[in-house]
């Protein structure tokens, strides 16, 4: 570690310190003497900075901690083509280690990963993360959010080196991310020819259109806490798109894997709504734009006045924020994901770097050769995202194996073979039980009828309405209000039907007394005819 990053560490992070007599002393917090309440930013229980806080306990823990500066490895990540979690040559054992593999990216994942590599004899491990000790490798998306938080809150107590992650890409190639621009290579499978694997890196290579110099590989190391209280949640790969009527119908109780209200495939659920929505929706293979660059103009706008803002608008919730930006000032990319109808839908964009990396998560396996992915129908070449890079070029991900980085923003393709279009797949977000959100429909042509007649259910007395609605979306949820007689005012009820494929709806109410029925959509601008259902 160097000398400098301490004193720089020393100034930025610690904020808080008492005086005795002339020797300022840093001030204790409850972060620092417990692990608990801690804020991003400040110190941690071991002397590290807190980059991130996942809000609430999660399996691994709640916290990460980064030890403050960086070292060169003393041994390469690995020195073997084998993977890390070598079990056979099974197909269904392969399609498993594949399923590690991308579960080792996520955040939480770097003390397994980094036992991984014990176990599979990793030097580096062995020689720099004592087994007594609960500092670890950071995981590809752990190494991220430490970046992240380096450029955002302009903490220089890490170098612009390249970093090791502990996640393996696949056999002999692991990620590792150069801490001089945000960008995250395996280098594996062409992005630089010849090699048959990384993980007996010392230094950092060099890219074509880059003016990074190789450095040698470092390290950081990071822990969580408090402890972990469960293990890994298992990784599923999607694949098969499914019919799930809840999600398509009603957009509520939807997982990875279902088709969404517009046709596509949910590929991240938030857990709850956000301001941004709950659902990522990522279009079909039938609405990709194929051979199209970023910036279709000669126009060169101010896009962001500082790398922060950039930094934010790579992470998920950002998509269709960069995307109206985007499409404001010049054609390309993001104007096209904007303008798109898919599925009679209007409400798609470009998705931002993190929301694209969901898709390629959950999407991009089982390829064979040069054949499109049997799920989602993905190429294999490089997919823009809407997060720009500096001004002239711009985030794309390569789908191959998922590599990040950027590219000349005014390519509409490779320029040296094999020749790849570049390509553009839309995303949409929703929230919970918002289905028509970005329907296309004239709203002179929505229309909701309604009759109501006597029922017994169960034994007991009460009403079934039957409704037709035209001019809207398949799940669109209409609202029934009620009043009985002595009542003025109607009152709205929470228990809603969803529209049907067929534009039908069905709604029952236990109640033998005479009542007054109507329908209207959520926002009270359509309305249906009013029914007098009579007593028993």
């Amino acid at each position: 570690m160097k000398i400098r990053h301490w004193l720089i560490a020393i100034s930025t992070v610690i904020s808080t310190c008492v005086t005795i007599g002339a020797a300022p002393v840093q001030a204790s917090t409850p972060c620092q003497e417990t692990g608990e309440n801690c804020v991003v930013g400040e110190r941690g229980p071991k002397g590290g900075v807190i980059f991130f806080d996942a809000g609430s306990q999660q399996w691994w823990g709640r916290y990460l901690e980064a030890e403050i500066g960086e070292e060169p490895i003393k041994q390469p990540w690995h020195v073997s083509r084998f993977s890390i979690y070598e079990l056979n040559e099974q197909e269904k054992v392969l399609e498993r280690q594949k399923a590690l593999q991308r579960r080792s990216m996520a955040i939480g994942m770097g003390r397994d990963n980094t036992e991984a590599m014990r176990k599979a004899g990793s030097p580096l491990v062995r020689s720099m993360f004592p087994e007594t000790e609960d500092w670890f490798l950071p995981s590809k998306d752990e190494l991220d959010a430490l970046y992240n938080f380096r450029v955002q809150n302009t903490k220089d107590i890490w170098a612009s080196v390249p970093v090791w992650s502990s996640s393996e890409s696949e056999p002999g190639f692991a990620w590792y991310q150069l801490f001089q621009d945000g960008t995250q290579f395996t280098d594996a499978q062409g992005i630089l020819p010849g090699i048959n694997m990384n993980v007996n890196y010392a230094k950092s290579p060099v890219h074509t259109g880059s003016d990074f110099k190789p450095v040698n590989m470092h390290i950081i190391r990071v822990r969580a806490f408090p402890s972990p209280a469960s293990v890994p949640p298992t990784f599923s790969f999607v694949n098969s798109a499914r019919e799930n009527i809840n999600c398509a119908l009603a957009a509520i109780n939807c997982t990875i894997g279902d088709l969404g209200p517009a046709g596509g495939i949910v590929v991240y659920d938030a857990g709850s709504d956000q301001s941004w929505g709950r659902y990522l929706e990522i279009a079909p293979q039938s609405c990709e734009i194929v051979k199209v660059a970023f910036n279709s103009t000669s126009s060169k706008p101010t896009l962001y006045t500082s790398n922060v803002e950039r930094s934010k608008a790579k992470a998920i919730g950002t998509g269709a924020k960069n995307t109206t930006m985007l499409a404001e000032k010049f054609a390309g990319a993001a104007k096209e994901a904007s303008d798109s109808t898919c599925s009679n839908y209007s409400d798609w964009f470009l998705p931002s770097k993190d929301e694209l990396n969901e898709a390629f998560r959950q999407l991009s396996h089982s390829r064979t050769g040069l054949q499109l992915t049997p799920v989602g129908g993905f190429d294999r070449g490089y997919y823009w995202t809407s997060s720009d890079y500096n001004g002239s070029t711009a985030w794309a991900q390569y789908f191959a194996d998922g590599q990040q980085f950027d590219r000349v923003q005014t390519l509409d393709g490779n320029r040296k073979p094999p020749a790849r279009p570049f390509r553009v797949r839309p995303m949409r977000a929703f929230k919970s039980g918002v289905v028509a959100g970005g329907a296309i429909v004239p709203a002179d042509e929505k229309s909701i009828t309604i009759s109501c007649e006597r029922t017994t259910r169960s034994g007991n007395p009460g009403i079934v309405c039957n409704g037709t609605a035209k001019g809207f979306s398949s799940g669109t949820v209409f609202i029934p209000h009620i009043r009985f007689p002595g009542e003025t005012a109607y009152r709205q009820l929470s228990r809603s039907p969803g529209l049907l494929r067929d534009g039908k709806f069905q709604w029952y109410y236990n109640s033998g007394k005479k009542m007054y029925v109507y329908f209207t959509t959520l926002d009270g601008v359509v309305q249906s005819n009013r029914v007098i259902v009579p007593a028993v």
